[in-house]
């Protein structure tokens, strides 16, 4: 049996992220992936959001080579960039649904509700291989070191999750998200079903397919709840749905599509925009405002060495909010930076807290944090953002604070993303013969 010390070794160098953290893993293999003929690493080596469409990680992954090359895969692609741009298609959704029946799975990471939901939270999440990846000769000790972690953080956790009430909103939240998105869709003469799963607690995404079976679903819009996308947040949860399309035989044939990320939708941007705008107002001098996006990190091998199109992504999608506000005649200055780092390993800068303290110095007296990354409220904007950068903020000098909040149920962005799922379905369909290929490709090769 392995000593504190020895797990306290492994930790060291195995676990750069923290409860408090966003799933980020690093993806060490570089094997290529096609789904209909077009390799899904162009994807990650590609900074053209407009390639980023129907999916990224196609259930049913059938290794391949060689591999196309990347004006193949332009044109292949080129039909489908309004599923991020939000341009306007001409079809009918009744020529689209016909007599199938509709759902739509909205991912997310999940939380604790209770305090005692905590350490079993954290043991999900730690048990997690993409959270912490152990040598081959230590994968034994997976579920072990996860038990140990949890134990060792969770009183450090319950303190923050006390501080916002006693749980994690993050499971309400989403509930009312799809709620929501149902009634816009039918109001858009979509008569669909929205379902929730999250990663690391109730209701999780095996939960959400089992309710989708027996809705007898036949046509699936999978819908990650992170504007951006990352290998390690919507690719987690989607290597999740992945080990389980493979392994049931309805699923395998469920025809289904993946809108891996979104942040460029005018829906979105507008929304934010709008909530930045209405902040604003509540400072005595709106126009001397610093205007601070502070976005979840990752540690940086995840985008230098792993390909992880987050922080292209991320910066984009600021830079198109900014361009929003431009048109309204808004143009404070502004800034991103990056929330949440733990562990030895660097982490995508500039950081947040370090961020705020040179503002400070600099002079800055009236800050607006906008949390970026993130469509719900949980602790990280009620805790580390609303209590500790605030805190650090009216400490480094910074006189006027305010917070955007989350995205939420805002009708703009429900809207825009009722837009998207419809948007989507033309090419639902494309993925069902991939499947049975790619598991008939698996069967061989037992």
């Amino acid at each position: 049996m392995l000593t504190v010390n020895v797990i306290c070794v492994i930790l060291k160098f195995v676990v750069p992220c923290s409860d408090r953290a966003l799933p980020r893993a690093v993806c060490t293999s570089q094997r290529m992936y096609r789904f209909a003929g077009v390799p899904n690493e162009a994807y990650l080596s590609s900074n053209t959001s407009t390639n980023y469409v129907v999916s990224r990680y196609s259930f049913g992954w059938s290794e391949t080579q060689p591999i196309l090359p990347n004006q193949s895969v332009n044109k292949d692609l080129s039909p489908l960039a309004a599923l991020v741009t939000s341009k306007s298609q001409n079809f009918s959704t009744a020529s689209l649904v016909g007599d199938e029946k509709i759902g739509v799975l909205l991912l997310n990471l999940g939380g604790p509700e209770t305090l005692e939901d905590v350490q079993p939270f954290l043991f999900n999440l730690f048990a997690d291989p993409d959270i912490i990846r152990l040598p081959r000769l230590f994968r034994f000790l997976q579920k072990p070191l996860a038990q140990f972690i949890s134990v060792v953080r969770a009183p450090k956790s319950k303190e923050g999750y006390a501080s916002i009430g006693g749980g994690s909103p993050l499971r309400r939240i989403t509930d009312a998200q799809a709620e929501e998105l149902r009634k816009s869709l039918w109001e858009k003469n979509l008569p669909a079903k929205v379902y929730v799963g999250m990663r690391y607690w109730h209701p999780f995404t095996e939960e959400a397919i089992e309710q989708i079976k027996r809705d007898g679903i036949t046509k699936l819009v999978v819908l990650p709840l992170y504007p951006q996308f990352s290998i390690s947040t919507s690719g987690s949860s989607l290597r999740l749905l992945e080990s389980i399309f493979r392994e049931d035989e309805y699923l395998v044939n469920m025809q289904h599509t993946v809108i891996p990320s979104w942040y460029q939708r005018e829906g979105y941007i507008t929304a934010m925009a709008n909530l930045i705008e209405k902040e604003l107002q509540n400072f005595d001098s709106p126009e001397q405002v610093m205007i601070f996006f502070s976005a979840h990190g990752v540690p940086l091998a995840y985008v230098e060495e792993a390909g992880d199109p987050y922080k292209a992504e991320m910066e984009e999608c600021v830079d198109l909010i900014m361009e929003e506000l431009e048109k309204r005649k808004i143009t404070n200055a502004y800034t991103l930076a990056y929330q949440s780092r733990v562990g030895p390993v660097e982490w995508l800068k500039p950081y947040t807290d370090e961020t705020i303290i040179k503002l400070g110095q600099k002079g800055v007296k009236s800050l607006l944090a906008v949390p970026i990354s993130f469509v719900s409220e949980h602790i990280e904007t009620l805790e580390e953002i609303d209590v500790e950068y605030k805190e650090l903020a009216l400490k480094s000098g910074i006189e006027k604070w305010g917070r955007v909040p989350a995205l939420g149920c805002e009708a703009t962005f429900i809207s825009d993303l009722a837009d998207a799922v419809i948007e989507s379905l033309p090419y639902v369909g494309a993925m069902a013969v991939s499947n049975l290929e790619a598991r008939q490709v698996s069967l061989l090769h037992l």
